[in-house]
């Protein structure tokens, strides 16, 4: 008797058009055409900057008494900006394909303490987030997220650099965002629900002045997240937001935090595939700021950092 599997496995192959045995013909794959991007002038000179400029600090790590922390995030920072390059420098960025190609030389970095290189270093690194978040207003699609995610890491590093991060990330899976999986309805209510868990997390009492301030600074955030998705998108009806958050009341400041944290992890991927997803330049811009405004919280309040910052993990 013949089994099911065999019976399955010739199917397939029949199907396919080759034949069983030691001469199977293949069909031929086309890889898919590279979607359109387009790659900002002077770009790769400020990423090898950049590098050069963590190297140099990494460098005199012993001298200038670094932290192990910073230390630690500096080579992580380096490790991801080269990464970057690789992608960008590939057939398709969109896609995050990586190229072999490594970061250009460029002239060693004079500075010669730790604050003016540091100084130097987020001076590049706020030029870089400029030049990102332009390209990402004037792009579309997958190419979009990618120059977004790229602003949030470097508006996120240039703050976090001169002290170190507690927790690095490793988000490396390299997936395709769902261009219809998110769009208004879904941010709308992404907003509420951040605006409500962060009310619960402002509930705990005993909270630290420094907590405090950027918890509430936060909520503010996303009270105005709203009233600037519906300006972009005048023809959006809004609804009301979903009852019955399973978002209880934080105990503690460790509590508070732990609910920012999810509440931004959360946001990231949803914002991401709203920018990849929506056709209004209207409603990128608003959707490429709260990338970087929810990254930055997510490092603020403990989460880890992120290399692709929106991007599916």
């Amino acid at each position: 008797m013949i089994g099911r599997r065999l019976l399955l496995l010739g199917g397939v192959a029949a199907l396919a058009g080759c034949t069983v045995g030691e001469n199977v013909q293949w069909l031929p794959w086309n890889p898919p055409e590279p979607l359109p991007v387009t790659v900002p002038s002077g770009l790769t000179g400020r990423l090898a900057r950049t590098d050069a400029l963590a190297g140099h600090l990494l460098g005199h790590a012993s001298a200038w008494g670094l932290s192990s922390g910073r230390v630690t995030t500096l080579e992580w920072f380096r490790k991801a900006t080269a990464e970057h390059f690789q992608v960008i420098a590939s057939s398709d960025p969109a896609r995050r394909q990586h190229s072999t190609t490594v970061l250009p030389s460029t002239p060693s970095p004079t500075q010669r303490t730790a604050s003016a290189t540091q100084a130097a270093l987020s001076k590049e690194l706020g030029a870089l987030r400029v030049l990102h978040r332009t390209s990402a207003q004037q792009a579309a699609g997958p190419a979009a997220l990618l120059w977004a995610s790229l602003a949030a890491f470097s508006a996120t590093m240039a703050a976090v650099l001169p002290t170190g991060v507690g927790t690095l990330g490793d988000d490396g899976t390299e997936r395709t965002p769902d261009l219809t999986g998110t769009g208004v309805d879904q941010v709308l209510q992404l907003g509420a629900q951040a605006v409500y868990g962060y009310e619960m997390a402002l509930a705990a009492p005993k909270l630290g002045t420094a907590d405090q301030a950027a918890l509430r600074g936060r909520l503010q955030q996303w009270q105005t997240f709203r009233p600037k998705v519906l300006t972009a998108s005048p023809t959006t009806e809004l609804t009301a937001p979903s009852v019955g958050y399973d978002v209880r009341p934080a105990r503690d400041g460790a509590s508070a935090r732990l609910i920012a944290v999810q509440l931004e992890t959360a946001a990231l991927p949803m914002l991401g595939a709203w920018i990849a997803g929506t056709s209004s330049a209207a409603e990128r811009r608003v959707g490429i700021d709260a990338l970087a405004d929810s990254n930055s919280a997510l490092v603020r309040f403990g989460g880890a950092a992120l290399r692709w910052p929106g991007w599916p993990g």
